[in-house]
């Protein structure tokens, strides 16, 4: 949300930010214990505008200033404030989703993730009540504020918790501008969720693995235990001042143990019903109970379980959503709204979006490796998010840097978003429905293929570290550079005016190591010719039929690839296949039903399967198969 924006609700109260949806942002979190492949997911949708260009960059690494002091880069802001990280002498480099610099509004990162594998989501703006404004007020421009939370943090933060210390003594020293907010800040050990109470007062809890949370513009931390200093931590004054300015609400369970409860003392009770929407269809999308109850002043807890083992393209899915979830469902979300709600309803998924991300953390890898920014640079609900390894990049493709305020076809931005425009103006819902399964299946696409890329920079990492960089940056750029062209090709094909067809096929997109490689040795050397290797590709494999038979062994049926001289088998009790977890059986063409042996009872394996063929003396890999898991129980 913009300074103006922010000017509006400090005169006017949150009402002002109700009363214009557009402005409003949602972020969502899901602990490892709820996820398919044990990693954390959180992140949200930035809504401003459905035309107000956003780009990704890498802020390089740079000397911190003799006189230790860090200031905004544009010079936007007024906030200058120490490097409070003493023990580094350069910044560290990291990426930054920001706005077009010709905005003139500040940096506004959104989303970014630095070279020491710290990441950060920010921010949902929240605003707090009046009587909370009046206790505390906001400090004005030399306080930090929603500009600057990602670029004054990742540039110094080593850790997680010291990002959120970093944060709490900016606000203890130099107050907030004009704003309530939420913050995620994250490594490869732990999510931290920072909430801006009021001028001086704040609350960070660590995120729990066994819950998930869905988080629109407002407070939403209830008790909390400000002695439990490993799992929160609190400005000094957070019961005193409210206390003093007569706002301070006891924690609602085990006010004995509990000091106060944050939401109901900086917020007030219930939620606007843009924001009730939210979060009534993000946990029905999640959990598939209709939880109406939100609408009530009574309640309190955003935490819940979801009834399925999440996926990145379920919360990819529910970024996107304009609650078709219901309509499927045959439920009229209308009905369980309240009379005095807004007369309409609040989408997650809206046109506004335009930037929406997750950013999944997998405990297991090295901290370089662990995050992945899944970045859509539009509305989810028709553009898709692509895999970054951010804390391995040195440079994006050309179009996801480009600035452009206005329109140009050669903005990753703009390619985006004008097929959503064309949909939310000129299209009927089988079209809609239509697109936005094709980039569910494409995002779906990557989520396989990111298993085997997975392998191969751990392979990287172990073996040729001084290489791994520059490979995370090749593939980042081949995958951006692809998705850009599929959504350029989309488009044509969708408003051509013929029936669609579907022409366009992210099966010709390559999410893979070896052709990002490829690809940027060919762009160097500008090359137009085509290995022998490339072409002899075999197909990739699917696996039909996967089972436990007795004596601890696994019994796998999959579809013979044509051409193919042979077959590898990848089998590990790691879901990422991690090296020394993992072993990988050769085996000939001529049976395509397999048996592994001598596994470990009572363990759950994952395993995958790809193709190849002989070149010469070279043996020329396909693209591994869906992963599939089975435990072994005989």
């Amino acid at each position: 949300m913009k300074k103006l924006m922010m000017s509006l609700l400090a005169a006017f109260g949150l009402c002002v930010l109700i009363g214009v949806p557009a402005s409003a942002c949602t972020s969502y979190y899901v602990g490892s214990d709820l996820t398919e492949d044990g990693s954390v997911m959180f992140g949200r949708n930035e809504d401003i505008s459905s035309a107000y260009d956003k780009v990704l960059q890498v802020i390089e690494s740079q000397e911190i200033p003799e006189d230790g002091m860090w200031v905004d880069e544009k010079g936007y802001t007024e906030f200058t404030a120490p490097y409070y990280n003493t023990s580094i002498t350069k910044t560290y480099s990291y990426t930054a989703c920001r706005d077009a610099e010709e905005y003139g509004d500040g940096l506004f990162g959104e989303i970014g993730v630095n070279e020491m594998g710290v990441a950060m989501s920010a921010t949902t703006t929240a605003g707090n009540s009046e009587e909370a404004e009046a206790a505390d007020p906001f400090t004005g421009s030399t306080g930090i504020s929603e500009e600057n939370y990602v670029d004054y943090i990742l540039c110094q933060a080593s850790t997680a918790r010291q990002g959120v210390e970093i944060l709490a003594q900016a606000i203890d020293d130099y107050g907030v501008w004009y704003t309530a907010d939420g913050v995620f800040i994250s490594d490869n050990t732990e999510v931290w969720y920072f909430e801006i109470l009021s001028g001086h007062q704040y609350c960070a809890i660590r995120m729990p693995d066994d819950k998930a949370a869905l988080i629109p513009n407002c407070l939403v931390i209830g008790d909390a235990d400000l002695d439990d200093t490993e799992n929160v931590i609190a400005s000094e004054g957070i019961v005193t001042v409210a206390q003093e300015g007569d706002i301070y609400v006891e924690a609602q369970e085990n006010p004995e143990v509990n000091d106060i409860n944050v939401k109901l003392t900086y917020a007030g009770e219930g939620y606007s019903s843009a924001n009730a929407d939210r979060i009534r269809a993000g946990q029905y999308i999640l959990t598939g109970v209709d939880n109406t109850d939100i609408y009530t002043d009574a309640y309190q807890d955003i935490f819940f379980v979801p009834s399925e083992k999440v996926t990145i393209e379920k919360l990819y899915q529910l970024a996107g959503s304009q609650y078709e979830e219901y309509t499927e469902a045959g439920i009229d979300f209308t009905e369980a709204r309240p009379e005095t709600a807004s007369s309409s309803i609040r989408y997650i998924g809206v046109a506004a979006s335009y930037e929406c991300h997750i950013i999944q953390i997998r405990k297991d890898m090295p901290a370089e490796l662990a995050t992945v920014e899944w970045l859509s640079l539009s509305s989810a609900a028709y553009a898709p998010m692509v895999p970054f390894y951010g804390a391995l990049l040195t440079d994006v493709a050309d179009s996801y840097k480009e600035e452009a305020p206005d329109y140009t076809d050669t903005s990753a931005y703009w390619t985006y978003q004008k097929l959503g425009k064309y949909l939310r103006s000129d299209a009927d819902d089988t079209l809609k429905k239509a697109v936005k399964s094709f980039y569910q299946g494409y995002v779906s696409k990557l989520v396989d293929d990111q298993v085997s890329v997975d392998e191969q920079l751990l392979d990287i990492y172990y073996n040729d570290p001084t290489s791994l960089s520059q490979t995370a940056t090749d593939l980042g750029i081949s995958i951006g550079t692809q998705t850009v062209a599929l959504a350029q090709d989309l488009y044509e094909e969708v408003t051509s005016g013929t029936a669609l067809k579907f022409e366009t096929s992210y099966d010709d997109v390559t999410y893979a190591v070896e052709d990002s490689q490829a690809d940027s040795t060919t762009a160097a050397s500008g090359s137009t010719e085509t290995s022998a290797a490339t072409t002899a590709k075999p197909a990739k494999v699917t696996i039909k039929k996967i089972k436990n038979v007795k004596n601890r062994k696994i019994q796998i049926k999959f579809k013979k690839v044509s051409g193919a001289t042979g077959y590898e088998i990848a089998y590990s009790i790691n879901v990422n296949f991690t090296k020394k977890k993992t072993t990988v059986k050769t085996v000939s063409s001529s049976k395509n039903v397999r048996t592994l042996k001598s596994l470990k009872k009572g363990k759950t394996y994952y395993v995958k399967v790809r193709a190849y063929k002989k070149v010469g003396n070279t043996k020329v890999y396909g693209s591994w198969s869906k992963v599939k898991v089975v435990k072994v129980t005989k």
